[in-house]
């Protein structure tokens, strides 16, 4: 809602509009138009239109008075006032009006108490009155927002549409988005009469009734007026309920603005032309928020941040004439890439070379034809509110409709849920350990890391020479995750754990510094992943994260820039974990496909992918792989029948035809393998059907050959009952180099063998000895 009423007529656009970035709220293609179960793990974010003043300068509401400079930061309070209550909300739908500036300026409204985002809300030229409605993320603790004006003094109205709660209650709606339909046209007399609206008159539409359903609480509109030759503004208000209008300013030309409608029992909206002329004006509707809390999607917050600016990405060419661009928003900045209802998008178009307008439409969907965003020849920027499904691996497509070029920034700002199915807590993972890099003479210390059968993280760390003597970390339990945990070294030397959260989303936790005990809190990357990750970092000190979504798709987290995000590296039919090894500077990739066969590709260092090379078999978990000389892979598997086979590459890059299966053994689970120190023979380790642990070596480096598989234990009267798959990680100690077994039995006790090493019989299949040693359980 704006005041744009009462303000000076003569003070209003008389310049084209800077950078006012617009609100778009994008939606996942699997969201129909029927409402889904909201908030199923009863998070909140239902909307409750509500109007009133939170700040106005030019009179003190707010309790501040007076124009504000340049560089200032005006704190309002936003809980228990203007129709909000004082707890409860999440964030809230504000209007917030730059008056009259001396200078071209742009606001930003941020919680107080948080650092100001980047970007920004509104922007406005000198002697401009313009508004914009804005998702403000959250409230700062103290119940206060924050607006800061860059530059010149200027008046700052703020007005509020609607809040969001933080818990699902009685009261309230979710969002349902739609396609953009058209509803309503002067123009062509489409849902109401032909013919413009006078200046000082009025028309009354009706919204609902085709794809906005009677019953909806607002409505997400895109208002365009055109054929305007003064300047004016248009109101927007339910029928019989002025107070609760919307408005858009207008100069000469074509105008748009993305607003939220609330809407009243019989759908009515009035259009009021406050301009001296004759004007038309079409509506868009892109969603609708329902009457209950238990239909629709809940908001979910996110800090303001940049998707993208195609002024600085790539080569930094703008978007050519009638050009599309797609935007991941799925998988940045913590969300999830699937089953996300609606995402809090600010979308600005920047100066284009000719008048058109943005269309904005999932990437895989049919184009849409309804504009999000107006602008004309000469204009420095000009922006939208809009509504978009979101495609295919969770983008949109953006499409310049004019014949000249321009830019496009994107912004998120929040987006809304779908509900999403929790996946189990998986009882027995297996562990995972590394040792970090040695600190000049001082040897790294061993970290291991699991999930227990609670769901929690657990991580420890031990001296190599000691590496059943664990030091557990408490456990973090805000959140519930599942499957194996991957550990692995950044270029600073910090250890990383990343594990599987039962939502599908990926969490990491880091030490805190190389040298320190503490580790940093976990925190959510995004993602929605049908299976555990795994990690490495390349040789140029990039580390990154891999998961398989449930259609198969392999998808990287590469940490490295200011907007890292999940990106697709293609649907490749796969299923499982993905296992990694580094090779030189880029990383080999082996997994299984849906229908069980071995694939393999090679990662490189700069993000790109090469085809997959289908090794077939029938591999059932995950594959162990490791590097050999002359960057041979070789890869071992449980195959259908139980039994553990093997390739192993050639010389020249090629492939065995078949697979080697490695002795009679029958096994369960996933095995592992490693180059035994110092002898560089192969060693594979599996867990039998019994529950003991089985080893088997090469008879000689890169022979293929092999001798007999042996129990770990000798002993029977002593053996494993192991519950977990085994893992196999090199461990260098004051004596050299050798590796460790660990593995949970089913008293859920972490035990480790320690490979002894006999150097006068290193050629002999049946070198060396295992040693075996409990681990003290961690603390609850």
């Amino acid at each position: 809602m704006t005041d744009s009423g009462k303000l000076d007529i003569k003070a209003r656009l008389l310049l084209a509009y800077l950078l006012a970035p617009i609100l778009i709220i994008a939606t996942a293609i699997t969201q129909g138009s029927s409402p889904a179960l909201a908030d199923a793990a009863g998070k909140g974010g239902d909307f409750l239109a509500t109007n009133g003043v939170l700040l106005d300068t030019r009179t003190g509401v707010g309790g501040t008075a007076g124009t504000r400079a340049a560089g200032s930061e005006t704190k309002v309070t936003a809980l228990g006032v203007g129709g909000i209550p004082a707890n409860g909300v999440r964030a809230l739908l504000v209007d917030v009006t730059a008056i009259n500036p001396t200078a071209n300026t742009f606001l930003t409204v941020y919680p107080d108490g948080s650092d100001r985002p980047d970007a920004s809300t509104i922007n406005a030229s000198a002697g401009q009155v313009l508004s914009n409605s804005a998702i403000v993320v959250t409230v700062g603790a103290n119940g206060k927002i924050v607006v800061y004006n860059h530059s010149g003094n200027t008046h700052i109205k703020l007005d509020v549409q609607g809040y969001f709660t933080s818990s699902t209650g009685t009261t309230g709606g979710g969002l349902v988005s739609l396609p953009h339909t058209k509803l309503i046209d002067t123009r062509s007399g489409l849902g109401t009469t032909t013919g413009t609206i006078a200046g000082n008159s009025s028309r009354t539409v009706t919204l609902t009734g085709s794809v906005v359903p009677a019953g909806a609480s607002a409505a997400v509109i895109d208002v365009i007026v055109t054929g305007a030759t003064a300047l004016g503004w248009l109101s927007v208000a339910p029928e019989n309920d002025a107070t609760a209008a919307n408005a858009i300013d207008y100069p000469a030309g074509t105008t748009s603005m993305g607003m939220i409608v609330k809407l009243p029992a019989n759908g009515k909206v009035v259009l009021t032309n406050k301009g001296s002329g004759a004007v038309h004006a079409v509506v868009t509707v892109q969603a609708y928020f329902t009457a209950t809390p238990t239909t629709g999607a809940g908001l979910r917050t996110v800090a303001a941040s940049r998707l993208l600016d195609t002024r600085t990405a790539g080569s930094g060419q703008p978007v050519p004439a009638n050009g599309t661009v797609d935007v991941a928003v799925g998988g940045a900045f913590g969300l999830p890439t699937r089953d996300i209802a609606a995402a809090a998008l600010n979308l600005t178009a920047v100066s284009p070379a000719s008048s058109g307008f943005l269309t904005v439409w999932p990437v895989d969907g049919t184009a849409s034809a309804a504009s999000t965003t107006n602008f004309t020849t000469g204009q420095l920027a000009r922006s939208s509110f809009a509504v978009s499904k979101l495609g295919t691996e969770g983008k949109i497509r953006v499409k310049n409709n004019s014949a000249g070029t321009l830019h496009i920034l994107v912004d998120l700002q929040g987006w809304f849920a779908d509900p999403i199915l929790p996946q189990p807590v998986t009882p027995f993972t297996r562990t995972s350990a590394i040792q970090q890099s040695p600190n000049g003479t001082t040897l790294g210390l061993l970290f291991y890391g699991y999930t227990d059968n609670l769901g929690r993280m657990r991580r420890g760390k031990a001296d190599p020479d000691h590496p059943n003597d664990i030091a557990w970390e408490t456990p973090e339990s805000s959140e519930a995750f599942t499957g194996r945990p991957t550990l692995s070294e950044l270029s600073d030397k910090r250890i990383q754990a990343a594990v599987q959260s039962i939502d599908g989303s990926t969490w990491k936790s880091t030490q805190a510094g190389s040298s320190l005990p503490s580790w940093e809190s976990a925190r959510t990357l995004g993602g929605s992943m049908a299976g555990p990750p795994s990690a490495l970092t390349l040789g140029d000190g990039t580390n990154v994260i891999f998961a398989v979504d449930i259609d198969g798709r392999l998808w990287n987290y590469r940490q490295a820039g200011a907007a890292p995000l999940w990106k697709s590296l293609g649907d490749a039919d796969l299923t499982g974990t993905v296992s990694v090894v580094k090779d030189g500077e880029d990383a080999r990739l082996v997994a299984v496909s849906a229908t069980g066969t071995v694939k393999t590709a090679l990662y490189f260092a700069d993000g790109a992918l090469s085809s997959w090379t289908d090794l077939g078999g029938t591999a059932e978990g995950t594959p162990a792989a490791l590097l050999s000389t002359a960057h041979r892979l070789r890869i071992v598997i449980r195959d259908a029948s139980g039994h553990i086979s093997t390739k192993f590459q050639n010389l020249d890059g090629t492939w065995p035809t078949t697979w080697q299966q490695v002795g009679s053994l029958t096994a369960i689970g996933s095995p592992d393998t490693i180059l035994d120190p110092p002898s560089g023979r192969t060693a594979i380790v599996v867990r039998r059907d019994d529950n003991t642990l089985q080893h088997i070596f090469e008879t000689a480096p890169g022979s293929s050959n092999w001798g007999q598989w042996q129990p770990l234990n000798p002993n029977p009267d002593k053996a494993e009952n192991a519950a977990t798959d085994p893992t196999m990680t090199a461990v260098t100690g004051i004596d050299g180099t050798s590796y460790i077994i660990i593995f949970r039995d089913t008293d859920d006790v972490i035990q480790i063998y320690s490979r002894q090493l006999s150097p006068q019989r290193v050629g002999e299949a049946s070198d060396g000895k295992f040693v075996r040693s409990s681990a003290p359980a961690p603390r609850p």
